[in-house]
C-alpha cells in the first residue's frame, strides 16, 4: 500500500485524510470507498489460511488445549488470515519504497531480499522507458470528497500514464481501475503542502511485480468507471455515517399485546 504524503486518521477503522491547508476538511480514502464492493472470495481464502496454520502448527494447538488454553488456541488460529495480510502488507510496503527510491536514485542500495522484484522493475522500465513526471504523491477531491496516494505518473508511448504497483500473489483486481479512476479525477495533489495540477491523464495501468513474474496491465479508467467509484462513494457515506443514525429511538410497550 502507498504510503499517504499527507496526515491520516482512523475512524471505524476507515482511513481518512486531512487536508493540509483547509483546517477540519477532511475525506475517506480511495480504497476506503473500495472496501464497499462485497469481497466473497475473502471467506474462502480466511478459511484456507485457517486450515493451513491449524495443520502447520498441530502441536502447538494440541500444547494450548492440553493446558487448558482452549480459548487461546481459537484466538491464534481466528487471526491466521490477519498474520498473513500483516505479511503480504509488509512486504509490499518494502517494495513500494524501494521502488520509489530507485525511480528517484537509480544508484540507492536497496535490501537484498528485494532484489528479485527490482531486477523486474528493471526489466519493465528497459521494455517500456517511463519518463517519470510523478511519485507517490496524494491527491484531494474536494468536489466528491475523496482522497488517496498514487504510486506514479509517467510518460509511456508519449501518453501520460497513472500507474499503481501491485505485489499481492493474487495478481490484478479490475478494482484497480476504480481506483486510478478516482486519482485521475482528484481536484489537486500535493507536493509537501503545495497544491499542484494534476496533469491530463490518457490512461492508467498496474504494474504486477513478483519475485518470479511481472506483467503490465492496461486499465479502463472512463466516465463509465468513475460513475461507478461514486455510486461506491455514496454507499461508503451510507455504511460510515447515515447508517449510524437510520434507527430511531424504539417505541416499547408495557403489558401482553
Amino acid at each position: 500500500m502507498t504510503n499517504p504524503k499527507i496526515k491520516t486518521h482512523q475512524i471505524n477503522n476507515y482511513r481518512y485524510y486531512e487536508h493540509p491547508n483547509l483546517k477540519n476538511v477532511t475525506a475517506p480514502s480511495v480504497t476506503s470507498v473500495l472496501d464497499m464492493l462485497p469481497s466473497p472470495f475473502l471467506r474462502v481464502w480466511n478459511s484456507k489460511m485457517t486450515a493451513q496454520a491449524a495443520m502447520a502448527n498441530l502441536d502447538y494447538i494440541n500444547e494450548l488445549a492440553a493446558a487448558g488454553n482452549s480459548n487461546k488456541a481459537i484466538e491464534w488460529l481466528k487471526n491466521a488470515a490477519s498474520r498473513e495480510l500483516d505479511k503480504a502488507a509488509d512486504i509490499g510496503t518494502r517494495v513500494h519504497e524501494a521502488l520509489e527510491n530507485r525511480i528517484i536514485d537509480p544508484n540507492r542500495p536497496f535490501d537484498s531480499d528485494l532484489a528479485p522484484f527490482i531486477e523486474r522493475f528493471d526489466i519493465f522500465c528497459n521494455r517500456f522507458e517511463p519518463e517519470w513526471l510523478h511519485v507517490e504523491k496524494s491527491v484531494f477531491s474536494l468536489t466528491h470528497l475523496y482522497a488517496g496516494s498514487f504510486d506514479a505518473i509517467a510518460r509511456i508511448n508519449k501518453k501520460t500514464m497513472i500507474l499503481d504497483f501491485k505485489t499481492t500473489r493474487s495478481g490484478i483486481s479490475p478494482k484497480v481501475a476504480l481506483q486510478l479512476a478516482a486519482y485521475a479525477r482528484a481536484d489537486v495533489m500535493f507536493d509537501g503542502n503545495d497544491e499542484l495540477p494534476i496533469p491530463h491523464i490518457d490512461g492508467a495501468a498496474a504494474l504486477w511485480i513478483r519475485p518470479d513474474n511481472w506483467s503490465f496491465q492496461p486499465l479502463r479508467i472512463d466516465d463509465d468507471i468513475f460513475e461507478m467509484f461514486l455510486s461506491l462513494r455514496r454507499v461508503f457515506e451510507w455504511e460510515a455515517r447515515h447508517s449510524k443514525t437510520a434507527m430511531l429511538a424504539p417505541m416499547t410497550y408495557k403489558g401482553a399485546l
